[in-house]
């Protein structure tokens, strides 16, 4: 859809330009400068969760006072706040153990991975009494939890439908142990499990998933966990036996695939689903992220937005020790957030017995004692605060996550320090000023703290946050802010500077302080801040503070992108959006043309060309790119009362800096101060 374009913009109040003045930043070990902007929203978020396989199968043998207590620390808002959850379909290995060896589970996962199926062989009745221990969690989730979202997934069809004759998995752990003569029945299979649920109990799964990291060699029978290889070849047939029996079924239930292991996993099957037309019968795309690039991430984002389709992270943890390995998921919920942009985030375990990594609870499922863990306190920080309906915004630091509420009057910043004591130095001018309404308030989970009130080691000067945090620590800031007048999202505005950001790596932007154009490290610095000048055919230039406008030349053997204070006819370009936020920047000759990432590198120093692009399903990241404001756009002048005569008296612009002591050149509108008293607006 074509963006509405406005041709007015405004300087933040409060990041007004100060004449022959400097505003210095506090400068200290591990010091990190960012900005947030409530402009560039990155995804609705629906809510937080954790599979119920396999802890529920045992806690929900517990005690009914045991049970409303692990629940309600999982489900309530002053908890966790989860409220999205996968339910595990088991499929039961043989009774008899005639191809495998008895309670084989017990030699890896625990006999907690021993799950119950509802049919000993085809031609069996349902036996609805089994796996009441997850059942019985689940139903005391919809208690407590009304709004709950429930996930159906399988790990493994039941053992008679395989061809080793064990749920664990094929002999060849990298073949496929569901026979092709068994798909109509375990699809039948599966959406009378997910019917049941909701005839019997009033629970209809919002999807179901069939496959659990089917492409990789991980099962084998005799295995220890329940396991399904399915190349990508049958997944898709699967996919297209099971879409119809579902539909029919009358269910609301769509599907979701295909929860890869990791992200470059996912992105690949993803493509064999678009290029075979299956993606069609698909409603949600989950990943696993047990590893997996950032570059990973956004590619698989990239082809989810492109189908349309819900995401989901469906599934992750980490191992590691104390804090330390806390802290490390929590970087990797941060990294899922920001680049794979999923509108749920599922843990994997939420009670262990013998760690306190891969769970948020320990506990001893036989003796039903537990306790809440670091992990639990670090997890809150996030998951207590980011809730149901908030919009996850831009804030150009990795180790950072920003979101605001429907009502846009309460900004919600993560920051996370994995090393030593260090400082987050947040600029707030993209908010309206002055930003902070009332009182904010600061959680903090350290080695020492749990969720502590941490206050003093907050300040507020004016547009900017200064936060102290001491070493392995997750910082929580709620931050009343006054809401915004208008939505001022999607808009490329005539005038305003804008840093030019890659969508596979955030905190780095497009450079130029000579005739080179490459990526640097962010610095917000004049040879970053792009303003933006709508041409009248619909094209759009870009001219740095240093006075350096982005050239496209495009020879027959070569595509180069140069910056240039002369004018020249290869200065205009089209600005296409993707998927919102991200845009591909095109030459106006030909439109085929556009930014790249020379050799698809997101390093620092990596040179932009001007390359081919494509819209097939090669996920070209390293040609799409955020525009992050660094000025509000506004529908109407915002200071229009000055006399002329006083504006006359305004030192030329080459002697103008900001607050943060950067010196501003060729800036056409803005507001302007001297000695702290406004003089004027330029025009």
């Amino acid at each position: 859809m074509k963006k509405k374009i406005n041709t007015k913009c405004i300087r933040p109040l409060l990041g007004l330009f100060i004449i022959f003045s400097s505003y210095t930043i506090a400068r200290g070990q591990n010091s990190t400068n960012y900005i947030v902007s409530p402009q560039v929203v990155r995804q609705h978020f629906d809510g937080w969760g954790v599979s119920l396989c396999w802890w529920a199968g045992q806690c929900g043998k517990w005690s009914d006072k045991r049970i409303d207590e692990i629940v309600t620390w999982m489900v309530s808002p002053s908890g966790l706040n989860y409220s999205h959850f996968r339910y595990n379909i088991g499929g039961g290995d043989d009774p008899e153990n005639r191809h495998c060896d008895p309670h084989h589970m017990g030699k890896g996962k625990g006999l907690r991975a021993e799950m119950e199926g509802f049919k000993d062989f085809s031609d069996d009745e349902y036996h609805w009494e089994r796996d009441a221990a997850q059942r019985k969690i689940m139903l005391k989730i919809k208690e407590k939890r009304p709004d709950a979202v429930f996930e159906a997934f399988s790990n493994s069809c039941p053992y008679y439908m395989t061809y080793s004759g064990c749920v664990g998995g094929n002999a060849n752990a990298g073949k496929d142990n569901l026979r092709p003569e068994f798909y109509e029945e375990f699809a039948r299979y599966l959406v009378d499990v997910c019917k049941h649920y909701k005839d019997e109990y009033g629970i209809e799964f919002k999807t179901l998933e069939p496959f659990n990291e089917s492409y990789t060699n991980y099962w084998y029978a005799n295995g220890s966990q329940e396991g399904c290889h399915f190349d990508y070849e049958s997944q898709i047939k699967f996919i297209r036996v099971l879409e119809p029996i579902l539909r029919e079924s009358g269910l609301k239930t769509v599907i979701s695939a295909a929860d890869e292991t990791n992200v470059g996993l996912a992105v690949e099957g993803f493509k064999r689903f678009i290029s075979d037309g299956a993606d069609t019968f698909v409603g949600q795309w989950n990943t696993h992220t047990y590893s997996g690039t950032n570059v990973d991430r956004a590619r698989f984002s990239q082809l989810a937005h492109q189908t349309g389709k819900d995401l989901w992270m469906s599934e992750t943890g980490e191992g590691g020790n104390g804090i330390a390995g806390n802290l490390a998921l929590a970087q990797r919920l941060i990294d899922d957030m920001r680049y794979i942009q999923p509108e749920a985030w599922i843990d994997w375990q939420y009670i262990e017995e013998n760690n306190d990594q891969w769970c948020t609870v320990r506990g001893n499922f036989a003796q039903q004692t537990y306790q809440k863990v670091k992990n639990y306190y670090v997890r809150q920080q996030c998951t207590r605060f980011i809730k149901h309906g908030y919009d996850i915004i831009t804030s150009l630091c990795p180790q950072s996550l920003a979101a605001v509420n429907a009502a846009r009057d309460t900004l919600v910043l993560v920051a996370l320090n994995r090393g030593a004591a260090g400082t987050h130095i947040i600029d707030l001018s993209l908010f309206s000023e002055p930003p902070v309404r009332s009182k904010i308030r600061v959680f903090r989970t350290s080695e020492t703290e749990n969720l502590a009130t941490a206050q003093s080691s907050l300040k507020l000067n004016g547009m900017t946050l200064t936060l102290s945090m001491p070493e392995k620590s997750i910082t929580t800031l709620v931050i009343p802010i006054r809401s915004e007048k208008s939505d001022i999202s999607n808009l490329l505005v005539d005038g305003c500077e804008y840093l030019i950001v890659p969508r596979q790596e955030t905190f780095r932007a497009i450079s130029a302080r000579n005739t080179n154009v490459t990526l640097e490290n962010l610095d917000y610095g004049e040879a970053q801040r792009w303003r933006l000048s709508v041409q009248g055919d619909g094209t759009y230039c870009f001219q740095n503070a240093l006075g350096l406008r982005l050239t496209a030349h495009r020879a027959l053997n070569s595509s180069a992108l140069t910056a240039t204070k002369n004018l020249s006819n290869e200065q205009n370009f089209y600005i296409d959006e993707v998927d919102y936020p991200y845009f591909k920047i095109l030459a106006s000759r030909g439109r085929s043309h556009g930014f790249n990432l020379v050799n698809a590198s997101s390093d620092s120093g990596t040179a932009i060309d001007i390359s081919l692009y494509s819209d097939n399903n090669t996920t070209p990241t390293h040609r799409q790119w955020m525009l992050v404001p660094l000025t509000i756009p506004s529908q109407t002048d915002a200071i229009n009362d000055f006399e002329q005569d006083t504006l006359n008296k305004v030192t030329p612009y080459n002697h103008v800096y900001d607050l943060a002591g950067r010196k501003i050149y060729g800036m056409g509108e803005g507001i302007y101060i001297k000695n702290g008293r406004k003089i004027g607006v330029c025009n």
